[in-house]
């Protein structure tokens, strides 16, 4: 007979985020879910992220804290899930927060299931309600790529692993790789593919706070160049057990490129207009190969005005949302 009131694992990477730690913890020990496990590991944080985490280890008893030393988020998770016995993980990251009933209602679709998980949408705006009624669900199951496609809907968090509640036996057997950034997109398809069934739930639970240290705000450095790992384990993953979405994801990969590209036309120094060249070359490898987007790829400087103009238009969120459905 399935728990019925299964233990959930909250698992927060945090580095450096004083300035918004309380309000994601807030948000996590206050949940109308109580069985909670809220595993906090601290990667070397030099500001005052260690004490606060602390104060809530003392103050509730269902948070644990693991302290490690600069080797990154990705192993921040994967330490969070080998100490993790919940039923049910939930990734967070520690500058975002979510509704007081999310855990809740994300648990109620797939309670007492396996080889799932339930996802919801997300707002860049801190306008969360903390009562919901009457939410939509949708069940995707069937072929790996309308599961893929599933995830991909627009206004939910696609490939990243907040948003989501996943029943513990998806992570059995996988890890993210040690990677500095894109450790997260490394990992969906292995995720995806031990998912019988992915659930949508159409209400925002999610605040993704957008700020300055985000990936999508930062530099452009050498860490940027583990977006050809990255490639490189989807686009071998699909070829070993998946042949026929093979030019799907060298389209997934090739729309990630678009946007490190995007970052390299913003960021304007001569370090990222090399990765820019580099991720260029092998678009239209990628766009050769899939018979998809060789003209795009056609002439660079060309190329170069497309992006410019979509940087124009990517801080619309209405305007991402299409770009999102038409790429994918």
């Amino acid at each position: 007979m399935a728990n019925l009131k299964p233990l959930v694992s909250v698992i927060i990477p945090i580095y450096n985020v004083e300035k918004y730690l309380d309000d994601c913890l807030e948000s996590i020990i206050n949940q109308t879910y109580k069985d909670l496990e809220i595993i906090l590991i601290n990667d070397g944080s030099t500001d005052r992220s260690l004490d606060i985490a602390e104060t809530y280890v003392n103050k509730d008893k269902r948070v644990k804290l693991i302290n490690q030393k600069g080797q990154g988020v990705a192993m921040a998770r994967n330490n969070g899930l080998d100490k993790a016995d919940g039923q049910y993980i939930m990734f967070l990251d520690s500058d975002d927060k979510i509704s007081k009933d999310a855990i809740e209602i994300l648990l109620r679709p797939i309670k007492g299931k396996t080889h799932i998980f339930s996802m919801a949408r997300y707002s860049t705006q801190d306008t969360l309600s903390d009562h919901h009624e009457n939410i939509e669900i949708v069940s995707i199951k069937g072929e790996m790529i309308n599961r893929i496609k599933a995830v991909q809907s627009s206004g939910y968090p696609s490939f990243s692993p907040w948003g989501k509640l996943y029943s513990r036996d998806i992570f059995e057997n996988i890890r993210f790789p040690n990677l500095a950034i894109h450790e997260d997109t490394s990992i969906i398809l292995p995720v995806i593919e031990q998912a019988d069934e992915i659930v949508l739930v159409n209400q925002p639970l999610w605040y993704y706070r957008q700020v300055v240290s985000s990936l999508t705000n930062i530099k452009i450095s050498q860490k940027n160049y583990d977006i050809f790992e990255k490639n490189s384990i989807q686009i071998e993953f699909a070829k070993e057990k998946y042949p026929e979405i093979l030019n799907y994801v060298y389209k997934l990969c090739m729309n990630e490129n678009d946007f490190i590209m995007m970052k390299c036309i913003r960021d304007g120094s001569n370090f990222s207009m090399i990765l820019f060249n580099k991720l260029f070359q092998q678009n239209q490898e990628f766009a050769t190969i899939s018979k998809q987007r060789r003209a795009l790829y056609w002439n660079i400087n060309l190329y170069k005005g497309y992006l410019k103009l979509s940087i124009l238009l990517y801080n619309n969120e209405f305007i991402r949302g299409l770009a999102k459905k038409l790429l994918t």
